[in-house]
């Protein structure tokens, strides 16, 4: 076959919008007045069978040593909750302002955001989440396994395209569901270090948050969550405990006794917030949603958390945003904080295993947990990381910010010189960094100090 030189040119042409670099630089976001006071890039990276699946992701540099502070990658739970929700909610270098008036959410400097010590990489995982897209419709198909195989794929590529982070002690990290698929993940990446794979990723711990680690075992805590926090009698967790016999998730039909246990138990906790059990309940749905947007910009007095979060979807839908964030046309018809239609299937019930064989490796970790926090209750926490036998370093002790406790916190020592490092946010919820940023930043800058003794 010949090829005309306007064959070529309208072939080149056809090919530009994805003929880009792997990554773009920005320097400006609407919302924000002037020029970003720190180093910004977002791009995607190819995965998978012929890299169908695009992974979108946000890096931050450190906005203090970039070149030798610490490499910290950050997953969202969900599964299908954007890189986006941390990087406004949680710890990145940006806050939204609901005190805003205005169609476009104004943005402002966070003075929590872990950038200030860290260069942070935000990723859109698994494919469907945030920005992150398929070519084909197969490759929406995804799960825990996929996950992990996608996210390590990328990082390969991420750190051939960054080789000037090589050398940055490498921590992997995240929040909520995402516990299920960090601890595989850097298990992979340390047999990877240790065999000398290149590129070589220069990994030196994990830092999870209000981690699912074992699914049955954190749904079972709940009910002796509730019960210790006085959301329900003594005689009725009693009563579950006998009839049920601590198993609340695959309830025999047949067992009347305990049916009816967990059916007065459902219907007494029906209305607290399992995220945050002093804060009140609120369902957004999408009739509500115009409405809730005008509540959020009119400053009302009535204020739930997840109104505040509809604010990102508004940003992040805006044309000019799109553009400032070289997000590529056509991929994506509307962006969602967090998706909930993702083909996906958890295929990792229990990862304890994992995290169990991590206490052999030359790692630090750091997990750490909300007190009022019933989804991910800090107590099934506690016991899968006791169940490793590991020896104590540092008894139970409160740990103080101004002054105040902030936690409680104890550690544990696993190889040689390598700790992990289990705390308490007090008065916080799922994920702590989202309730508390001042106490959990202060917490992250002491650890990574100690981490890298």
């Amino acid at each position: 076959m010949s090829w005309g030189c306007s064959s070529v040119v309208i072939f080149v042409l056809l090919l530009l919008p994805f003929m880009v670099s792997p990554s773009s630089i920005v320097k400006n976001l609407p919302g924000y007045d002037g020029d970003l006071p720190f180093g910004l890039e977002t791009g995607y990276i190819g995965v998978g069978v012929g890299e169908k699946v695009q992974i979108f992701y946000i890096f931050v540099e450190s906005q203090r040593y970039p070149m030798i502070d610490p490499l910290l990658l950050w997953f969202v739970g969900g599964p299908g909750c954007s890189g986006l929700s941390a990087f406004f909610f949680e710890n990145g270098p940006l806050r939204m302002d609901r005190n805003c008036s205005g169609e476009l959410p104004k943005l402002e400097l966070n003075p929590y955001g872990w950038t200030q010590r860290l260069n942070m990489i935000y990723i859109d995982m698994p494919v469907g989440t945030g920005f992150s897209y398929s070519e084909t419709q197969e490759g929406y198909y995804s799960n825990d396994t996929l996950w992990v195989e996608h996210t390590y794929s990328f990082l390969q590529k991420w750190f051939i395209d960054h080789p000037k982070f090589g050398s940055n002690p490498f921590y992997i990290g995240g929040g909520s569901y995402s516990g299920l698929t960090t601890g595989p993940l850097v298990q992979k990446v340390y047999e990877g270090y240790i065999a000398r794979h290149k590129p070589l990723m220069n990994i030196k711990g994990y830092v999870i948050a209000s981690p699912a680690v074992d699914t049955i075992h954190d749904v079972n805590m709940r009910v002796l969550y509730a019960y210790q926090m006085s959301l329900i009698p003594e005689e009725l967790y009693e009563s579950m405990k006998v009839n049920c016999g601590g198993n609340y998730v695959t309830i025999d039909p047949e067992n009347t006794k305990c049916v009816s246990d967990y059916e007065t138990y459902s219907e007494i906790v029906r209305y607290i917030n399992p995220q945050q059990i002093l804060e009140p309940l609120c369902v957004t749905t999408p009739a509500v949603k115009r409405g809730i947007i005008q509540l959020v910009q009119d400053g009302s007095e009535f204020w739930c958390r997840s109104y505040d979060h509809i604010l990102v979807d508004i940003w992040a839908n805006d044309e000019n945003v799109r553009k400032a964030l070289h997000i590529r046309e056509g991929t994506k018809e509307e962006f969602l904080r967090c998706n909930k239609t993702l083909a996906y299937t958890t295929d990792k019930k229990s990862v304890v295993e994992y995290y169990g064989n991590l206490t052999n490796a030359n790692l630090q970790a750091l997990v750490y947990c909300s007190d009022l926090d019933m989804s991910i209750p800090h107590l099934g926490t506690q016991l899968w990381i006791k169940s490793f036998n590991m020896s104590l370093h540092d008894k139970w002790r409160a740990w103080f910010v101004d002054g105040q406790v902030a936690g409680f916190t104890e550690i544990y020592k696993m190889k040689e010189d390598h700790y992990l490092t289990y705390a308490t946010v007090k008065g916080a919820g799922h994920v702590a960094q989202t309730f508390k940023p001042k106490e959990v930043y202060q917490m992250i800058d002491r650890w990574f100090s100690f981490s890298l003794i």
